[in-house]
């Protein structure tokens, strides 16, 4: 972690030096000494601006590996803050968002000041406790007095002997945080008055956090946005293979749902959950491509017929395969139907060579199968399918996935 900066007390010199370099006298008349004096203080704000450069730079590059698009909006505020806390020495450290600002909705247009608190604001606060309510009053009381020194309600306040009603003084920064129209919240850093005055070092590597932080949230959105509609087109898969087959309506959902239970117990993390609940749901969507007279056929199939059925793990995998979203379910897909002694279809696959997500959207997809009406035959009564996967332990399914299943406190539910 870099050092604690020194705060500036006068933002001004360095932007005087930086913007302005003619500022060194230069004339005829100008002494030595004077010039002497002036270099050393343009080197001397130089410096500090590179000192200024190099922690913004090296904050972001931290910041920037360890976002996510995933994580929820309060677990990203919270991220950025233990990042910039060391860097900005303070009483509070802030950051105040919005309701919407999160990947759930958008909001625009809105003030840089909120009065009242919203059932989905976020406050993330590091250091002294302070109330949201508190909070917010400072960041108006700030703004208001930053206003009338400089016009401006909507950029950066930075206010280093503000007195607020009970008599308090405190020195407060408040940056907003923003993209074009789009206003997200507001962070926020306070010290009290013993402690030195802000200058443009933390108002700028604020500044800079915070539109990482907005260009985060608006690519969380639209992440969440695109998630959405990908999610939708599966629901929309496997509603069309209902359809198609009524007796087995509800099947990939059920499945889906059986799978995700299994595999969290089997010691799945989240990214592994999300890809096996979407195999479930589409392990069958091959069927879309057998006849509708020999999936709604109420007596047992020929053998002919069953022959078309299998067909469809591999149909399946050929619809699938083309997009890349679906490359990690693709495994689930085609090999649902091996069998652990190498007895199954379509590869003839055997043991630990079935992907382990198949194995248990196998047994899965087999439960629901047999404890469901199917047109040439009602449910199996619960206690005729347990006795079916005792016997076909690590025969025709993996032992621990059969275990694990029959470990469920609700097994009976899912029949």
């Amino acid at each position: 972690m870099f050092s604690q900066p020194s705060p500036s007390t006068d933002p001004t010199p360095s932007i005087t030096f930086c913007g302005d370099p003619s500022a060194v006298s230069t004339g005829p008349d100008a002494s030595p000494n004077v010039l002497a004096s002036e270099v050393d203080q343009l080197a001397d704000a130089l410096a500090a601006r590179f000192e200024e450069l190099t922690l913004i730079h090296g904050l972001t590059q931290r910041l920037a590996s360890s976002l996510t698009l995933t994580e929820q909006s309060n677990q990203v505020a919270r991220s950025l803050l233990d990042e910039l806390a060391p860097c900005i020495a303070s009483s509070i450290l802030a950051i105040h968002l919005f309701p919407g600002a999160g990947p759930e909705e958008s909001t625009t247009d809105r003030s840089a000041m909120l009065p009242l608190r919203y059932s989905d604001e976020i406050f993330e606060i590091v250091g002294h406790p302070i109330a949201d309510s508190e909070l917010v009053a400072i960041v108006q009381a700030t703004r208001a007095k930053s206003k009338q020194r400089t016009g401006d309600s909507e950029g950066v306040a930075l206010v280093n002997d503000l007195q607020l009603g009970n008599g308090n003084r405190l020195r407060a920064v408040v940056v907003p945080i923003h993209r074009g129209t789009t206003s997200l919240g507001q962070m926020v850093a306070i010290r009290t008055v013993d402690q030195p005055e802000f200058g443009t070092i933390e108002a700028d590597m604020m500044s800079s956090t915070s539109t990482m932080l907005a260009v985060h949230l608006l690519n969380q959105q639209q992440y969440q946005q695109m998630q959405g509609m990908f999610e939708s087109m599966i629901q929309s898969l496997a509603s069309a293979l209902d359809a198609k087959d009524a007796y087995t309506c509800g099947h990939s959902n059920r499945v889906a749902e059986l799978s995700f239970q299994l595999a969290a117990r089997l010691g799945y993390d989240d990214h592994a959950l999300a890809n096996i609940r979407m195999g479930g749901i589409l392990h069958d969507i091959g069927k879309i491509g057998v006849d509708d007279s020999v999936l709604r056929k109420p007596t047992r199939l020929t053998d002919e017929e069953f022959e078309q059925i299998k067909r469809h793990p591999v149909l399946g995998y050929d619809i699938l395969k083309g997009i890349e979203q679906f490359r990690p379910i693709l495994p689930a897909v085609r090999h649902h139907h091996e069998s652990w002694d190498g007895s199954g279809y379509p590869d003839g696959l055997a043991g630990n060579d079935i992907p382990r997500d198949a194995q248990i959207v196998a047994v899965a997809d087999a439960f629901d199968a047999m404890s469901s009406d199917r047109p040439y035959r009602p449910g199996m009564e619960i206690e005729k399918v347990v006795k079916i996967f005792r016997e076909g332990r690590g025969i025709q399914w993996a032992a621990d996935v059969v275990d694990t299943l029959l470990s469920l406190p609700n097994l009976q539910q899912h029949s």
